[in-house]
């Protein structure tokens, strides 16, 4: 099929400019491609399109009729194209980001709210996932994760830290150093039941091994876990702030850091980005700079 598009293209173009030569120049092949072209489409149509003579083509009654299918198939294909150049020149058309929803509402509606504002004609599709989607496969033009590692464009550091409900320190014995993490009960956020838990203070790093009864693989159910008194859960701090500030689960070992997690922006494709999803990743690149 694409190539019995291609030989009406060909064709089009020798008939706008009555000779193959011009034809040839126009589209940047020599005069034999052009010819072997038009022989194609003859062949597979079974009829004569040009009449050929030393001085000049002339159409056939079919090779006129077909003329003027190719001159709409040309130009329905340009202006196809001219729509792509406006969607990547303006901001215009859909914006599909996919991320968590605590980080929609912690940070992607907070730093686009403005721009989304100032741009009527850019519709913006939030979708709402927790692990990263296959962004050809669902149109995705930016997927936003936290993660242990930096890759795409990292735009911000978040840090981790422990917590665990007023009613269960008060039950259990108190917590001062890592090492009175044995005794105690850990929600694990996870698949393993076994998790290593690593810590740094004045520049020495250790890590203690932690067994769980408690496993889940949402943060969400663990903190939730954690707030009803069934132990001590390690959080991202967007995601514990919420029950930080209800009062629901208390820090603990504030003076020994957990590794930080970044937030990644990854886009769908290596190649040029279209203007929407350029300038959307430079507002969100603002945002957390300031």
């Amino acid at each position: 099929m694409l190539e019995k598009l291609r030989g009406m293209a060909v064709f089009a173009s020798v008939v706008r400019h009555g000779s193959f030569g011009a034809a040839a120049r126009e589209l940047g092949i020599t005069t034999s491609a052009v010819s072997q072209q038009i022989r194609s489409l003859e062949e597979d149509l079974d009829v004569v399109l040009l009449y050929r003579s030393t001085r000049k083509l002339s159409l056939s009654e079919a090779g006129e009729s077909l003329y003027h299918a190719a001159l709409q198939m040309v130009k329905s294909a340009e202006e196809g194209r001219e729509n792509i150049n406006q969607l990547k020149a303006k901001m215009t058309g859909m914006l599909r980001i996919a991320t968590s929803t605590e980080i929609a509402h912690g940070f992607v509606i907070p730093a686009l709210s403005r721009w989304l504002a100032e741009h009527e004609k850019l519709s913006l599709s939030i979708i709402s996932c927790t692990d990263t989607p296959n962004a050809i496969d669902n149109r995705i033009d930016l997927t936003i994760v936290l993660e242990n590692h930096s890759r795409g464009i990292s735009l911000t550091k978040i840090g981790q830290i422990l917590l665990a409900s007023p009613d269960y320190l008060k039950q259990h014995q108190a917590i001062s150093t890592p090492k009175d993490l044995f005794t105690h009960a850990f929600i694990a956020d996870g698949e393993q039941a076994s998790k290593n838990l690593e810590f740094q203070q004045d520049g020495k790093k250790f890590s203690i091994r932690m067994n769980s009864r408690l496993i889940t693989d949402s943060q969400q159910i663990a903190l939730s876990l954690a707030s009803s008194g069934h132990g001590i859960v390690k959080a991202n701090e967007l995601n514990a702030k919420s029950y930080i500030d209800d009062g629901k689960l208390i820090p603990i070992l504030a003076d020994y850091a957990l590794p930080s997690l970044t937030l990644n922006a990854i886009s769908s494709t290596n190649e040029q980005l279209p203007t929407k999803t350029k300038k959307c990743l430079e507002v969100l690149m603002a945002y957390f700079n300031q």
